[in-house]
């Protein structure tokens, strides 16, 4: 069956909706076809297809066909999924509510201001006094029991507590009323339990743990009395410092919180705590279940403003081992859970009889569990905000962003256990050395960071730095082409000293993406101008959904650009003006006086008369912003501006091999060709780049020897610093301040078509963009219409000069690569045009393979790898698209193993045939 006849049993349409969670709305792009559950890539949660908003069908698939082939076919890495401390719901995420829990155990919200407040300045004590949610308790939402991280627990409590959970079902009338979630297992999980049963997060733990050791040094005595045939009283100094919120056990030694601790939590909570096990477990002798009632506290303590008694929370355990503690909760908008008698465990420390003072027993012997006075979402953000403020002030740093620390730097690099504190400190100080930045694609944290080791003797950037340079100075910065790190040289310490100011992130670490930008404490980006914000656009004309950046403030539209001449008092100047005119926001458009006045008073201030000229510039600019169309919009092109993000598109299908390149070439009864080679860098161009990066110090060797070599001759010319010039940009960087090499006579340009043929092209050195189009026009018969031409890495656009700039010479330099893209003539409208042009593409791509002398003369190693990678990349595609494995495939296409197919060629280069460049 071929891959056509295979597709008409799908549907095709390509839908896009909105993530659900009311703060985060992503934008999610997924195949129409079959019933999938869709993963949000912004806040980690999963939703099903019918749970997203705004559903509805992209008219134009070609808007995330970019992307869909980047996530779902080359399997391109973008930020890692979130774990489950990571997962965000409502904008939360667990870490950052136990980043938040410290502040909240000293700080409460004024309720006039609704700013945070040192709670002994509103006479309410040291600490927040946790009785007051005795009578508070979590409903999970029905569309957040399947949350990862937040919803059912995943950590096999499922399975242990099935008897437990079935006997609690039947109980209620056959009904799923009471389900184990999840909680952070990092050695405060009996506290994060109660806490997330009480509030639905992990707020609370901090101060529980601080009011449990407060309660027990209190009433000691108390203590001490009631279980003295238990507890030897050389004990308690260990069961007080077990509760300090930083307790760290001694190496082996067994020490944590137990079912001690779980009874002073009944007392700190004035409520009852309800402890469940497997039904094995239960029935056994040891205490692994036990009722815990608030016994040293009188009864009239332990009601609500109602007056009924606090109902019980429940806590269990997640396996045999009986390491981990998760809360049951209920189900919002249903029938409140009741614990059957039969499951009701006895009291531990107190009188069994004690359970009647202190539990309101149904006719039927059971109990409610929880109760239905929950925290309201509205007021739990409104005091999360407010803590987010006292965090930002202690630490100079937002909790959202130290949780993307965690996430990116630490969890990256496989370091677990770090303490929030470490992190809370190593991100500040990253943030403060500049060191910290965000991709615009992917949403990802990238740090910029150079090894100790590289800067001293011996180190790879030293070495570097002193063999192209000889002797290190203190008064200069040597600069280095990875990530444009700069370094400056400290004599004392004989070690190079990086300028974190100076240096910048090239691409993202996740996604390779060039849109990467550094950010401030409080987790804002440092945008550049025509950067797509993360604020949503409604009337943008862009399309894409977002407002851009622009000096300073967020625009729905990218400006205008126009050039205009001012002359005054015999001097002439040209400035670009930038304008605005299609903003939701009237106050927003350009107002032609203000801009007129300031380019006036910018080039010519103070000047006598000069408001001729303002009345000059307004009528030009008018003239430029009068159009014939009122919809006419032309904004200035931006690289980047309006590229997809990963979150825009999700992944509905298990990535391929992230090492997969990204030119493709679909082949079959219908042939089709897509050249991607913008999505990301291929196996050969990553070659290469560590090629480069590991023969750096011996290539900047011979170059220097070449230049002083030169430098004796009588035709050597010196640039005015001393430093000899270079004719040719592509060798090698080196790090040394940064001078502009004179201009050669000509330059030398590899084109490559995207229908497989290659030239070498020889232009002079002022060639303009005309003059190249006739170039390609006259090697490759492409009219100069149907040129789309690229250059650099990734590749972008190389746009026509704008009016008065036809002259002004193209900006390519000597040994640049370039891709031509054809275009579509008029000619080529039909049906079939572009699978007779993708043919022909294909078709070419293998006269080139198939005679193996033609390809050994005219084309190098580098070459030889680039065409191993575009073939490969098709056969991995199709493969894919096959359903079988590529060594399956490839055994039915017996012309790839013989001369000139790309088996072969693999062989000949691994058993090195062809001498590597």
């Amino acid at each position: 069956m071929s891959l056509l006849q295979s597709s008409k049993k799908k549907d095709k349409r390509i839908l896009c909706g909105t993530c659900p969670d009311p703060k985060c709305q992503a934008r999610l792009f997924f195949p129409a076809h079959g019933s999938i559950s869709i993963e949000c890539t912004e806040c980690g949660q999963r939703h099903e297809q019918s749970s997203l908003l705004n559903v509805e069908e992209v008219t134009d698939p070609d808007v995330v066909l970019h992307n869909l082939l980047r996530n779902a076919l080359l399997g391109v890495t973008g930020a890692p999924k979130k774990g489950t401390e990571l997962v965000k719901v409502m904008g939360l995420s667990n870490y950052h509510c136990k980043l938040l829990s410290p502040v909240l155990t000293r700080y409460g919200m004024d309720k006039q201001t609704g700013k945070a407040k040192l709670l002994k300045d509103m006479n309410q004590g040291e600490i927040f006094d946790c009785s007051l949610l005795g009578d508070r308790a979590f409903l999970i939402e029905l569309d957040h029991v399947t949350t990862m991280g937040y919803g059912k627990d995943r950590s096999g409590s499922l399975i242990y507590l099935h008897d437990t959970l079935e006997e609690i079902k039947k109980a209620n009338s056959n009904r799923e009323c009471l389900i184990p979630v999840h909680v952070d297992g990092d050695g405060h999980c009996l506290v994060h339990a109660v806490s997330r049963a009480l509030v639905g997060r992990e707020l609370f733990w901090h101060a529980l743990r601080e009011n449990l050791k407060q309660n027990f040094k209190q009433n000691l005595d108390c203590y001490k009395n009631l279980f003295q045939d238990f507890i030897d009283a050389a004990e308690w100094e260990d069961i007080i410092n077990e509760c300090d919120p930083l307790f760290i056990p001694p190496e082996g030694v067994p020490l944590g919180l137990r079912n001690i601790h779980i009874f002073g939590l009944a007392n700190v909570l004035h409520r009852p705590i309800i402890l469940l096990d497997s039904m094995s477990g239960m029935r056994s002798s040891g205490d692994y279940s036990a009722t815990f009632l608030p016994g040293l506290v009188p009864e009239e303590q332990c009601k609500g403003k109602d007056g009924k008694l606090n109902k019980p929370i429940c806590i269990a355990w997640s396996s045999s081992g009986r390491n981990h503690y998760v809360p049951l909760v209920g189900i919002k908008n249903t029938v409140l859970p009741k614990l059957p008698p039969r499951l009701l465990p006895k009291a531990w420390g107190v009188p069994q009889e004690l359970i009647r003072k202190y539990i309101k027993l149904e006719s039927d012997g059971s109990c409610v569990i929880g109760g239905d006075r929950s925290l309201q979402d509205k007021y739990l953000m409104r005091l999360v905000n407010a803590m987010e403020e006292v965090f930002m002030e202690k630490h100079s740093i937002h909790p959202s962003l130290v949780a993307d620390v965690h996430q990116y730097v630490y969890r990256r690099t496989g370091v677990i256990g770090v303490q929030p504190e470490e992190v809370t400190e190593a991100a500040k100080k990253s943030v403060m050395e500049n060191r910290l930045h965000r991709c615009l694609i992917c949403g990802a944290l990238s740090e910029l960071h150079i090894p100790s080791e590289w800067l001293v003797p011996g180190g790879k950037l030293y070495n570097l730095a002193k063999s192209t340079h000889g002797h290190l100075r203190p008064d200069k910065n040597y600069s280095f082409p990875l990530n444009n790190v700069v370094c400056s040289y400290d004599p004392q310490r004989d070690v190079l000293v990086p300028d974190y100011k100076l240096s910048s992130l090239n691409t993202c670490n996740w996604c390779h993406g060039t849109s990467v930008r550094h950010i401030r404490g409080n987790g804002s980006v440092v945008y550049l101008d025509g950067d797509r914000t993360n604020t949503r656009s409604q009337g943008g004309k862009c399309g894409c959904g977002f407002k851009h950046y622009w000096e300073g403030k967020e625009y729905d539209n990218l400006p205008e650009a126009f050039p205009i001449t001012l002359e005054w008092g015999g001097r002439v100047v040209r400035e670009t003006v930038y304008w605005f005119q299609y903003e939701t926001d009237p106050t927003l458009n350009s107002n032609v006086y203000d801009v007129a006045m300031k380019l006036v008073t910018k080039h010519f201030p103070g000047e006598f008369g000069s408001e001729i000229l303002v009345q000059k510039v307004v009528n030009t600019i008018l003239h430029h912003t009068a159009k014939k169309n009122p919809d006419e919009y032309n904004p200035v092109s931006i690289d980047g501006a309006h590229i997809q993000r990963h979150s825009d598109v999700t992944e509905t299908q298990p990535a391929a091999d992230p090492q997969l390149p990204t030119k493709i070439i679909l082949t079959g009864q219908k042939t089709k060709t897509l050249h991607k080679e913008e999505l990301t860098m291929s196996r050969a161009e990553r070659s290469i780049q560590q090629s480069i990066s590991e023969q750096a110090l011996v290539t900047q060797k011979r170059r220097t020897d070449k230049l002083k070599h030169e430098q004796k001759g009588p035709g050597r010319t010196s640039s005015p610093g001393g430093s000899p010039e270079t004719s040719s940009s592509s060798a090698p960087a080196t790090p040394t301040k940064t001078s502009s090499p004179s201009s050669s006579k000509e330059k030398k340009i590899r084109v490559t078509t995207n229908d497989g043929r290659q030239a070498m092209l020889t232009l002079p050195a002022y060639t303009t963009f005309s003059d190249l189009q006739r170039s390609i026009s006259n090697q490759f018969d492409v009219p100069p219409l149907q040129q789309c031409i690229r250059y650099g890495f990734p590749p972008k656009e190389l746009v026509p000069p704008k009016d008065g700039e036809e002259n002004e010479p193209v900006a390519l330099q000597h040994g640049d690569r370039v891709t031509v893209e054809i275009l579509r003539g008029p000619e080529d409208k039909g049906p079939g045009a572009s699978i007779t042009r993708a043919s022909s593409s294909h078709s070419a791509l293998h006269s080139v393979k198939n005679d193996d002398s033609v390809t050994s003369s005219r084309m190098s190693s580098r070459e030889i790898q680039e065409s191993i990678d575009l073939e490969m990349s098709s056969l991995c595609l199709l493969a894919t698209l096959m359903g079988e494995d590529v060594w399956s495939y490839a055994k039915k296409l017996p012309h790839l193993f013989q001369q000139g197919g790309v088996f072969y060629n693999i062989v000949k280069k691994d058993m090195e045939l062809v001498e590597m460049d």
